[in-house]
């Protein structure tokens, strides 16, 4: 829940405080850094942590990845920018410290997460998505499945869900049909009569449909008990995020260090 610290009515602003998990820290002058969060109830917010790179009180231990925190902060009239008054560690993800994979997948979580909200848009179920899948893999540790249920699901969550059981155009079901066309700027599938004369499509097998319609509304725990997607999928599900995030996230080559079928995979 957020809570005003102070309650003032001489028109000093009050702070707000709110669960937060930190999306990315960068320099800001001799001693302040700018802070990136994706926070429960405020969306995505960046603030001016003034000392940061000094203090050992307001902000010690706080400002790294994997670790849920509860951000301290004040609105600035006409600036996008907050000032981060202070964070107060709530729960630490160790492992993630401790395995390369699960640094690659959490990282390419937080990076992914930063991509598609935008601004301070509402986004309690990404931050709520976010904190499921970082919790799942320090637990579980990486998962080619976790990461597929959450790319799918963080797509919905910002407000992209793809068409996958049915033809984006027409709405005819898929399933039975052997081959579907995608079409990331559309997002989803089209049946072949939609398909538009010189338009590039990609086919796609019928039963990557269905296996990807599941994996988009499963739980975390039954991804990771059902089968691992599919390089098919993975390519699907990569150009669906291309198509709204503007380019390819570094982390996502960092992730093929840890993956045995990869030809940078780390051995």
């Amino acid at each position: 829940m957020v809570a005003a610290a102070r309650d003032r009515t001489d028109g000093v602003a009050s702070d707000i405080s709110t669960a937060a998990f930190v999306l990315r820290t960068r320099p800001h002058g001799e001693s302040d850094r700018l802070v990136t969060v994706i926070t429960e109830e405020h969306g995505k917010l960046t603030g001016i942590a003034k000392g940061a790179k000094n203090s050992r009180r307001r902000f010690a231990g706080t400002l790294e990845p994997f670790m849920q925190i509860r951000a301290v902060f004040q609105m600035r009239p006409h600036s996008d920018l907050v000032f981060l008054q202070r964070c107060e560690l709530v729960s630490p993800l160790h492992a993630f410290t401790t395995d390369l994979a699960r640094y690659a997948a959490g990282s390419y979580i937080l990076e992914l997460a930063d991509r598609m909200v935008l601004g301070r848009e509402s986004s309690v179920d990404v931050y709520r998505l976010v904190r499921e899948a970082l919790e799942d893999i320090d637990r579980a540790g990486a998962s080619d499945a976790v990461l597929g249920a959450f790319e799918l699901r963080l797509l919905a969550a910002s407000g992209y869900e793809p068409s996958l059981g049915t033809c984006r155009s027409c709405g005819r079901p898929a399933d039975g049909t052997p081959t579907v066309y995608l079409v990331p700027e559309r997002g989803g599938f089209l049946c072949r009569p939609c398909v538009r004369p010189g338009e590039i499509v990609r086919p796609v097998s019928g039963s990557t449909t269905r296996r990807l319609t599941v994996l988009a509304t499963a739980s975390f725990e039954d991804a990771r008990r059902g089968e691992s997607p599919t390089p098919e999928m993975r390519a699907v599900t990569e150009a669906l995020l291309l198509a709204v995030t503007n380019g390819p996230l570094r982390s996502r080559a960092f992730l093929g260090l840890g993956r045995v079928d990869s030809p940078i995979a780390l051995r």
